[in-house]
């Protein structure tokens, strides 16, 4: 499983980058704004995220119709080849996506909540949907079920399912066992599947060990 990490957080982002474990970097509207980064600010990010160790950066477009996407999708990509364009999964969305796909531009598609729109993104050539795990499941769904769905979907169709909206460390193994191929986390998140206290322990024990054979 290919793991990303969900921010725009410089500070938070370092550390976890510098661990070579994390293959890039998710960005959306929202998470710029939690981390205080204006869009004339994203270049500059995108060029210190790929220099600070990320493989891969995901940058979301902000207009509405579909030209406009397309030209925002071009002028983001021009920042970088190591760059994916995000788009939300609307109508518009999903033209300027197929566009952007035939000109060889990678796309993810964005806020997807429905296997039917895991099946347009195919059609339009998206590299990756982002499903919402966390908000489908608050919304009553049965969203590891719809992943599964999706997955299955999508199978030998060249676009893969990157899980967003992961609100617990401990799903992340489990999104894995079911076969999803790659899942974006918050720094919390991130740091939370360092965690296990019984490694602790051990460590601790290990230590007291080394110190008296010393």
């Amino acid at each position: 499983m290919d793991l990303y990490l969900d921010s725009a957080d410089r500070d938070a982002l370092a550390p976890l980058l510098a661990t070579g474990l994390f293959r890039g970097v998710t960005t959306n509207p929202l998470i710029l704004q939690r981390a205080g980064v204006r869009l004339p600010e994203v270049p500059s990010l995108v060029s210190w995220l790929l220099a600070s160790g990320a493989d891969e950066v995901f940058v979301q477009t902000t207009a509405a119709d579909a030209d406009a996407i397309e030209r925002e999708g071009h002028a983001l990509r021009d920042l970088s080849d190591r760059l994916v364009v995000k788009v939300p999964a609307t109508g518009p969305g999903l033209v300027a996506t197929r566009r952007l796909s035939a000109a060889g531009v990678p796309v993810l598609l964005t806020v997807v909540y429905h296997p039917n729109q895991a099946v347009l993104a195919a059609a339009a050539g998206a590299r990756f949907i982002a499903p919402y795990l966390g908000r489908m499941t608050e919304a009553g769904r049965d969203g590891r079920a719809d992943l599964r769905t999706m997955a299955r979907a999508l199978a030998g169709t060249g676009t893969g399912v990157l899980v967003a909206s992961v609100r617990d460390a401990a799903v992340v193994p489990e999104l894995a066992a079911d076969g999803l191929e790659a899942v974006t986390v918050g720094t919390d998140v991130a740091h939370a599947m360092f965690a296990e206290p019984l490694t602790d322990a051990a460590m601790v024990q290990f230590d007291a060990a080394t110190a008296a054979l010393r």
